[in-house]
């Protein structure tokens, strides 16, 4: 927030105007130091500003935690061990079963009907099902992004069991490395500019490249006057009208800095900053989280946003709406994972609906269809929140059969 050239202008301005107001003949007065410090309080309000509403937006990246769970079983020692998934080294050989979260990037060793959902990489919703067989790369053919003999870290195991030898941990998996790209870090040493600050030109916006353009025309038409007045000043032996005693080149110092500080618009930074963050404020109303705080002006610009529909546009949830047993048609209420919200019920010749819960038709094809499950529903509290929610773990298929199973009373164990 403080390497705009801007913000440096108006740090090398209010810092000259602290200095030679302590040089100069009223250095006891401190109300000559108000332009200096009423700057200095600008620019730390701005980046303060700046800071916290990305910083905000920034906690939602831990979202990315949560695709992992605390535990997971590996080999060690000839024996099946439960360990923290920080834990987990290349070349641990973890067992994997169905609900399972994959902890690294795993090269399956052993596969039984094992299906994965990739959905956090590829977005697609559809399990992928994977084997421990590796098949060659035909001439030509281009490499797999997920390839069939490798799980992935953060996916979800939905059918099957297996194992695998981890490959990569941490940063180094595909999750990983996408999360480096969503802040910005490709891994290679920054860039510097002005030998210690960060060279972020490559990134910038157009609000900001509009910015900094501005701030290099003020400061070299600044700087330029500054220094002509400061020549004509000493060459004409103007010198303090009060204190006559000073030397002429330490008051047209003192001129010239107090004028290139007129000159720089030290509103401009923070007026553009409270713009922008009323503007993600009105973004985040509407649900839409925006990371950096320049995006809301590269948002606005945009006349087409292309996007694929599941998982971004849908919440990736399969629910069970209406179902059929013995010719009779039941409708299924309800929405989400929830089991204790709706019911099932069939409607009536006279148009008025019954509970069929009861029915035997119902009790006999829901209890048919969980024996074939293997996914399971469970309560979680979410750590941050305190809010409760029912998550199901396993076959994104199953899911729904489980939920109705619930709402009649039939438990999947």
């Amino acid at each position: 927030q403080l390497t705009g050239f801007v913000i440096m202008l108006l740090i090398c301005a209010a810092v000259a105007s602290i200095v030679v107001n302590a040089t100069g003949p009223r250095q006891a007065d401190p109300l000559s130091y108000t332009t200096g410090m009423a700057i200095l309080v600008i620019v730390v309000i701005n980046a303060g500003i700046a800071a916290w509403t990305e910083h905000k937006a920034g906690d939602a990246l831990e979202a990315l935690t949560k695709m992992t769970q605390a535990t997971i079983y590996v080999v060690r020692g000839g024996e099946e061990v439960k360990v923290d998934v920080p834990t987990v080294v290349r070349g641990d050989v973890v067992v994997l079963g169905t609900g399972d979260v994959v902890p690294a990037d795993l090269r399956l060793s052993e596969a039984d009907d094992v299906k994965v959902s990739e959905m956090a990489l590829t977005g697609e919703p559809e399990d992928v099902a994977k084997t421990w067989k590796m098949r060659p790369r035909r001439e030509g053919e281009a490499e797999k992004l997920t390839p069939e003999n490798m799980v992935f870290s953060g996916c979800s195991v939905t059918n099957g069991k297996g194992r695998g030898i981890v490959v990569e941990t941490g940063m180094g998996t595909r999750i990983g490395r996408i999360a480096q790209l969503i802040a910005g870090e490709d891994g290679e040493r920054p860039k510097k500019r002005c030998l210690c600050l960060p060279d972020t030109s490559a990134n910038q916006t157009p609000l900001q490249a509009n910015l900094e353009s501005l701030g290099g025309r003020i400061g070299i038409m600044a700087i330029f006057v500054c220094v002509v007045i400061f020549i004509f000043g000493v060459a004409m032996k103007r010198t303090d009208p009060s204190n006559p005693d000073t030397a002429p080149w330490l008051y047209m110092i003192l001129i010239a800095v107090t004028l290139a500080v007129a000159a720089i618009p030290e509103g401009i930074p923070l007026c553009v900053t409270i713009s922008l963050s009323i503007g993600c404020k009105d973004m985040v109303k509407k649900n839409v989280l925006v990371r950096k705080l320049a995006a809301v002006e590269t948002l606005g610009s945009a006349s087409v946003i292309c996007s694929d529909k599941t998982g971004t546009l849908t919440e990736g949830k399969m629910t069970m709406v209406k179902m059929w047993a013995g010719g009779v048609p039941y409708a299924v209420d309800g929405k989400g994972f929830d089991p204790t919200v709706g019911r099932i019920t069939r409607t009536e010749a006279d148009g008025t609906e019954v509970d069929a819960a009861g029915d035997l038709l119902v009790r006999s094809t829901l209890l048919s269809a969980i024996l074939c499950c293997n996914t399971t529903l469970s309560m979680s509290v979410d750590q941050e929140t305190g809010e409760a929610r029912w998550e199901p773990k396993g076959n994104s298929s199953e899911a729904p059969i489980v939920v109705a199973a619930r709402k009649i009373g039939l438990d999947e164990n």
